[in-house]
């Protein structure tokens, strides 16, 4: 069977690995070419299989919720659009009997079956809103390629019964497979009775901040324990962790470790397991740390619930976003070491019958021969009346808006580039800004804008003369308890200077700051300007 997948990342994330794991199981029954947007770590692992794959850029076609224009919108489809045309020499080529897209991320694959006119398997893995705060970029045209597909696939029943309220969409609930040997572990003496490990992408949605809040509050009592927190994400996020860490001197019982590809070396010293996502579709490291004996602290939500199960049955439950909750459970958890034998086996055996490879492999082909069949054929006018709209959209776009965004996308990045270059020149020069603000009498500040530069600058002045009296940002959520946020419009206290961080053409955003609050306003350029002179 030749089977094209559509990976929505070129990383190496738990939906990645689960279909990596599948293709593994299923050499013998598929043909698979994969399909990734672009260059990324998944190459190792696809080179290491023997796997065909190609590289097509396409992006995925969600964003913030509330925050997305239309031009974006019109730019990926355009560029997705553009994506599934370049697939179908490949499809020729490769005669390919099926697309399966690997998430719900974007419609690449929805949108190169309908013009090839091959069925379409679509994997739907994801929160987008409860879990990320996301959102579908166009929600309706979702809707109506959701309704074109010929089958699709939900990784939960949690993420089924959301998406049949959601898009009026059935899906089929199959647990992903993992290559169980590799991770199952038997119980050892060696593991650390006061050790956790919470493993998985740096974001305020994976609740590494809870965790911290709760290690806080045992120490504050008195309970010695150590929490290993490993993955790679949002480099803002990974600075308010570290903030939290030193100032409230927690070094000694909180690790930060970069990702790792393989996590059997945590898991044979860490007696248990925290997954704190606001809302995971699954959990892949949840069913990996319940195959490898771990005891798992879990939120009570979305797919943790749904593995763990109620009433200690797989481990234990705490109130999601609530870090005293969480930490009153792993106090519990501790404490209760007469049950860990019996919720360890239980777990074991829960993972083992419920997320082999295997056994998913012959579950999801028996999808793609149901799907091969055509039991869908009475679906062919509504997917004729879709291709003919994206044909007529893809023509009527507006290919200026596509150039306009590239090129501004391009200078923020080039202005970026120049801007470190210049820090980076004042620091060898071992000039610094803390003087050169106090020569013109500034000696507290309000910094606007907490992206790279942001938290750059604020840890440039942490320790020095200069007081960051607060950060004015509004995406920021995550640092109350470590310095003042405020937002735009709010009455904001005096300060001497507010700083603005942000790239791109600033002046009318300076001009608002001066008008509404009377407060002097200097862009990152003048101050690296006053350092040069």
């Amino acid at each position: 069977m030749n089977v094209i997948y559509i990976l929505h990342e070129s990383g190496m994330g738990g939906a990645v690995q689960s279909l990596l794991d599948m293709l593994a199981a299923a050499q013998e029954r598929l043909n698979p070419i994969v399909i990734i947007p672009s260059r990324g770590i998944v190459e190792e692992r696809l080179q290491q299989m023997n796997l065909v794959y190609y590289v097509i850029p396409y992006l995925s076609d969600y964003g913030q919720i509330g925050v997305h224009t239309q031009a974006e919108v019109d730019r990926v489809f355009n560029d997705n659009y553009r994506a599934a045309l370049e697939l179908q020499e490949i499809i020729k080529q490769e005669k390919i009997q099926l697309i399966h897209s690997n998430s719900s991320a974007n419609s690449v694959g929805a949108m190169a079956a309908l013009i090839a006119g091959i069925p379409h398997v679509w994997h739907i893995r994801e929160f987008l809103e409860e879990d990320f705060d996301c959102e579908f970029l166009d929600k309706d045209l979702k809707r109506e390629l959701f309704q074109c597909a010929d089958k699709l696939i939900s990784i939960s029943d949690c993420v089924k019964n959301a998406y049949r309220h959601k898009y009026g969409i059935d899906s089929e609930h199959i647990y992903d497979g993992l290559e169980v040997k590799r991770f199952v572990m038997d119980e050892s003496s060696d593991r650390e009775e006061n050790c956790f490990l919470l493993a998985g992408g740096l974001s305020r949605q994976k609740g590494q901040l809870d965790a911290i809040k709760a290690v806080n509050e045992l120490a504050k009592s008195g309970i010695n324990v150590r929490l290993y927190i490993v993955g790679e994400g949002n480099e803002q996020y990974r600075w308010i962790l570290k903030q939290y860490i030193r100032i409230y001197g927690l070094e000694p019982y909180v690790h930060i470790d970069k990702f790792k590809k393989d996590l059997r070396e945590y898991r044979k010293m860490c007696r248990y397991s925290i997954t704190a996502s606001r809302m995971e579709a699954l959990g892949r490291v949840t069913i990996e740390a319940l195959l490898a004996g771990c005891i798992v602290i879990g939120a009570n939500t979305g797919g943790t619930a749904e593995i763990i199960g109620q009433d200690s049955a797989r481990g234990y439950l705490y109130r999601q976003g609530d870090y005293r909750s969480l930490a009153e459970v792993m106090r519990h958890a501790m404490e209760q070491r007469s049950d860990h034998i019996r919720i360890r086996q239980a777990a074991q055996i829960y993972a083992l019958e419920n997320f082999n490879s295997k056994k998913y492999m012959e579950k999801v082909i028996e999808v793609y021969t149901e799907a091969l069949q055509g039991r869908y054929k009475q679906d062919v006018p509504r997917k004729n009346n879709v291709l003919i709209k994206l044909q007529n959209r893809y023509i009527r776009r507006n290919e200026i808006l596509i150039n306009t965004y590239h090129v501004g996308m391009s200078d923020k990045n080039s202005e970026l580039q120049v801007i470190i270059q210049r820090w980076l020149n004042v620091k060898l020069e071992k000039k610094n800004f803390d003087r050169v603000l106090h020569q013109r009498q500034i000696h507290s500040i309000a910094i606007y804008g907490m992206s790279y530069l942001g938290w750059c600058l604020y840890t440039e002045l942490e320790n020095s003369e200069t007081e960051v009296s607060y950060i004015i940002d509004r995406a920021m959520r995550d640092g109350d308890e470590i310095f003042k946020v405020r937002r735009l419009g709010e009455t904001l206290p005096r300060v001497d200077a507010v700083i603005v961080t942000v790239l791109g053409d600033t002046r009318n955003l300076c001009n608002v700051i001066k008008e509404q609050y009377n407060y002097p306003v200097y862009t990152m350029k003048q101050i690296l300007d006053w350092c040069e002179e």
